[in-house]
Order: structure tokens, then sequence, then C-alpha cells
């Protein structure tokens, strides 16, 4: 069992990045409002629909708001990202979001430090490296640094404000703070689609709706998956997370090279190679 929620929870990650391509291929990273709208949306009603029973307390407001302001910014942003970036690159740089909570736990909960962290930092900061050695003709462009680099902060200030919520609750309300989180990114981001995006609602809802979908899905059921594998003596953490980041980040890449046709630089397969390595030794 606990290997089929692993399998989904890889899958899960993969479709949610390879689902957003071909929204973005059609409109050039336009409409990450309206799609950031209807994933909160499809991934707010697979919370509701999954729940068993719903026992509110005002108390997770606050981290509710910390969660949707984060999510937001990785969701709009990431679309941003994958329109004018490479996919498997963007999930690659994403992926090392978990940084953040690492960081987070050693500064301000006294975390000890994992045996694989400094090997995990060195192997990171090399692969990063070796994924700009580009060649001359073809740079980075200033909106994909961006919008990766705020993605980035965005999904690791999503962990970070799941950690502190949980922490807060002693495990308590994971449903009712996911649905109210996602509540406020629907509201949010659909005002904001309203003020800068409704003049091509049509043109959103016919190339987008079904690639939302998948994402919202996709990312209400990580979510679940994730929680379950987490319970005590279900899974260790420290097999999970490994196998979960570095297997999505695989099979992302296996659909960019193969279905997008994107291509590396030798030194850029090596970055990618090396980051895959990181990851596994930062979770750790």
């Amino acid at each position: 069992m606990n290997a089929i929620l692993l399998i989904s929870i890889i899958i899960g990650i993969s479709l949610q990045n390879i689902a957003k391509k071909p929204f973005t291929e059609k409109t050039g990273g336009n409409g990450a409002y309206f799609f950031t709208t209807l994933t909160g949306l499809f991934a707010m009603l697979f919370f509701i629909c999954t729940s068993q029973g719903f026992e509110w307390n005002s108390a997770i407001i606050v981290y509710s708001v910390g969660f949707a302001v984060s999510y937001m910014l990785c969701t709009v942003a990431s679309v941003i990202a994958t329109s004018c970036g490479s996919l498997s690159l963007t999930a690659l740089i994403i992926s090392y979001s978990l940084m953040i909570p690492a960081f987070y736990g050693l500064i301000f909960k006294h975390d000890p430090v994992s045996i694989g962290f400094v090997p995990g930092i060195i192997l990171l900061a090399i692969s990063l490296f070796l994924i700009n050695k580009k060649e001359p003709e073809k740079k980075f462009s200033i909106k994909w640094i961006i919008s990766v680099i705020l993605a980035f902060f965005g999904n690791g200030m999503c962990s970070v404000v799941q950690n502190m919520q949980q922490v807060a609750f002693d495990g308590a309300y994971k449903n009712e703070f996911m649905i109210s989180a996602l509540l406020m990114v629907t509201a949010l981001s659909l005002i904001m689609f309203i003020i800068k995006e409704r003049k091509n609602t049509r043109f959103y809802f016919r190339h987008g709706v079904l690639a939302a979908f998948i994402c919202g899905i996709m990312n209400g059921m990580v979510n679940l998956f994730v929680m379950i594998l987490s319970a005590p003596g279900r899974m260790s953490l420290s097999v999970m997370f490994p196998l979960v980041s570095s297997g999505g980040i695989i099979a992302t890449y296996l659909v960019s090279k193969f279905f997008y046709k994107e291509k590396f630089t030798k030194a850029q397969l090596c970055g990618f190679i090396i980051g895959v390595a990181s990851v596994v030794f930062l979770n750790i």
C-alpha cells in the first residue's frame, strides 16, 4: 500500500508540472491568475470531498493566510517560468525550495544538522553552476530567472507554514487548514483575474480548464497522500522525501526530453543529475 501511495505522489507531482506546459505554450505565460484560480478551486474541492467532517478553529486563519499567499506566489510564478524556460529545469529549481524549511528548522527550531545537509548544499551549488552553463547564443531570460526564484520561495514557504500549523495544533485541523487556505487562494486569484485577465476569459477557458483540473486534483492528492505516509509508524520521512523529490524530478525530465523535445548541454545534463543527488542528500 505504501508503494502505491508513493508512486501516486511521484506521478501527481510530475503531472502538475507537465499539465502547465500546454497551457503556457498556448497563452505565452499569460492567464496565470486564471490558472491559479481554477487550480486552487479544484484542490479545495478535492479536500472537501475527502474530508470526514469539518471542525472549525478560528486560530488557523493566520496560517491559512500565510499558506494562501505562498501557494498563490508559487503557482503564478511557476506558470510564467514554464512559459519562458525549460520545464525540467524549472521543476528542478523549484524542488530546491526544500532548503527553506530545512534552514527554518535549523534556525528557529534548532533541529540537528543531518548527515546529508552539507554534501547536499555543496552538490546544490555545483548543480546551479553547471545548469547555468548554456551555449553563448542561448541565455536564460530575466523573466524566467525572476519567476523561478519567486516560485522557489513560494513553494518553500508553503512547507514552512504547513509545518508551523501542524506544530501549533499538534497535528490537528489538517483538512480545515487546507480548505480555508485554498478558499483564500481561489478568492484572491479570482480578484486578480478579474482585474487583469478577464478580457481573455473564453480563450483561457478553452486552453486551461483541463490543465488546471489536473493540477488542482493532483495537488490535493499529493498533499493528502503525503500526510497519510507521514503518519507515525507508516514510512520513514528520510526514505519518503528523497524518493518523492528525485522521482518527481526524473519523471518530469523524461517527459520534457522525449515529449517536449527539450535539449540540454552536457554541462546542464550533469548539473541536472547532480541536482537530483543534492535533493536526495538534503532529505537524508
